[in-house]
């Protein structure tokens, strides 16, 4: 039986999919009065292109709903981040977003990006996220994430979390 979701590479065909996903979320944010991507400039930051240059990085991934036919969440698996040491023990999970009609996805594409940065023979999936969201603070730290310091990166603050994984 073929598996539902499939977590892999995008592809150069998937770019404009990927950022409309993620700009899909950034609208859900202004309605639903959550202040993080959409009080960043985001869509600025981090323009179409940005996501093909992590793409030909092999950085980008998104994870495909095969009932649906359509991708469902998106993330980026970068190599080295240079808010964090020791690059070779880890991959820093960014811009990790689903869309708004598929609930519960991006806690899927979370589960296996861990799975996969474990394969890769890393010891940690890093992350962050935003101040002053207790939401997603709360999220990160059911999911074993631990506060591991500070970052700022233009207008955004965030709480820098990790997952020692087995």
């Amino acid at each position: 039986m073929k598996e539902r979701y499939i977590f892999r590479q995008a592809t150069q065909q998937e770019i404009q999919t990927v950022f409309d996903l993620i700009m899909g979320r950034v609208a859900w944010m202004d309605q639903v009065g959550i202040r993080q991507w959409n009080t960043t400039k985001y869509d600025q930051r981090y323009p179409l292109h940005y996501y093909e240059s992590r793409r030909q990085q092999e950085e980008l991934f998104v994870l495909e709903d095969t009932q649906r036919g359509k991708i469902v969440s998106v993330g980026a698996l970068f190599h080295e981040d240079e808010r964090w040491p020791d690059p070779d023990s880890a991959f820093y999970l960014h811009h990790l977003a689903s869309a708004v009609d598929a609930k519960g996805t991006a806690s899927i594409f979370l589960q296996m990006a861990e799975d996969y940065t474990a394969r890769c023979g890393k010891q940690y999936l890093r992350l962050d996220s935003a101040v002053g969201n207790k939401t997603l603070e709360a999220y990160y730290t059911c999911r074993g994430y631990v506060e591991a310091g500070f970052c700022k990166d233009g207008l955004y603050e965030g709480i820098l979390r990790q997952k020692k994984l087995v």
